[in-house]
């Protein structure tokens, strides 16, 4: 059995938890990922619905579909009512079977979570070609 890993929104008010692997762990750069992240994109791990568990005793959770996605298909994205963190989003073309954490959210061992797989990768292009590196 994997460890159980944990996470929650910025203030703490919504928490969850994930006792197995994720189906695929990737990094996102589609204009909604850039836009709630305030980066480039974000890294995102797919469960099963049922292996989440999601505590948010103060009722805090909110819902926003939405629907002018890249995919095509709308999205529910949940997030925390108190803070605006997003905890995660359900592609309704899986009928709330799967659903995508932020894995920058974990508590700990966010390093396990190395994207395998991106998505949308030529959104990201535009912004990063040619741009020069310096290291510190």
């Amino acid at each position: 059995m994997t460890k159980t890993s944990t996470g929650s929104c910025l203030c703490g008010s919504i928490q969850f938890s994930v006792s197995t692997k994720p189906i695929v762990t990737m990094v996102c750069y589609c204009e909604d990922c850039r836009k709630g992240s305030g980066h480039l994109g974000q890294i995102l791990a797919k469960y099963d619905t049922k292996d989440i568990e999601i505590t948010d005793k103060d009722s805090t959770m909110k819902e926003y579909i939405v629907t002018k996605t890249q995919s095509g298909f709308p999205k529910k994205k949940f997030f925390c009512g108190n803070c605006g963190c997003t905890i995660h989003t359900q592609p309704t073309k899986f009928n709330g079977e799967i659903t995508i954490i932020r894995t920058t959210l974990l508590d700990e061992n966010f390093g396990q979570f190395v994207p395998s797989k991106g998505i949308f990768v030529d959104a990201k292009k535009s912004f990063v070609e040619g741009t020069e590196c310096e290291y510190y």
